[in-house]
């Protein structure tokens, strides 16, 4: 099941956020509050829920077009979920007067051909930072 993100959904979008095997975060680089303001304030968050745990979850930010996250539980890859946020995140931007969407990832991640898949196009690729995607329009 898809459904809009909410504050009480923190738990959960932290324990896949961690549980994820690339793109990894330090703990405590971002706050509840970061995510809070992303989901409630700048933009939008989904989670996929199965069996009453959230599975994946994407946030995206309305006012820069960034997509902020997009992660799916390794447990739960190749079910559709990336996909399925995907989707929905560009839906909801393409129904704002935000810049064309954009995303960081790692370049050597699988989150790459993922977004290649999709039509994002690489702009910048430093060597020890994250890739820079972009999408000529969000539908």
């Amino acid at each position: 099941m898809l459904r809009e993100a909410t504050v009480s959904d923190l738990p959960g979008i932290w324990r896949v956020r961690y549980a994820v095997q690339e793109n990894l975060l330090t703990p405590g680089r971002i706050s509840d509050e970061d995510v809070r303001r992303e989901i409630e304030e700048t933009g939008r968050g989904w989670v996929v829920v199965e069996g009453g745990e959230i599975r994946a979850f994407g946030i995206c930010n309305g006012q820069t077009g960034n997509i902020w996250a997009l992660f799916v539980h390794p447990n739960c890859q190749g079910a559709g979920y990336g996909s399925l946020l995907h989707d929905q995140m560009l839906a909801w931007l393409s129904t704002r007067t935000a810049p064309p969407p954009w995303l960081t990832t790692g370049p050597s991640t699988k989150a790459r051909g993922f977004y290649e898949r999709r039509g994002w196009v690489l702009v910048s690729a430093p060597e020890n930072d994250d890739a820079r995607f972009e999408r000529a329009n969000a539908a």
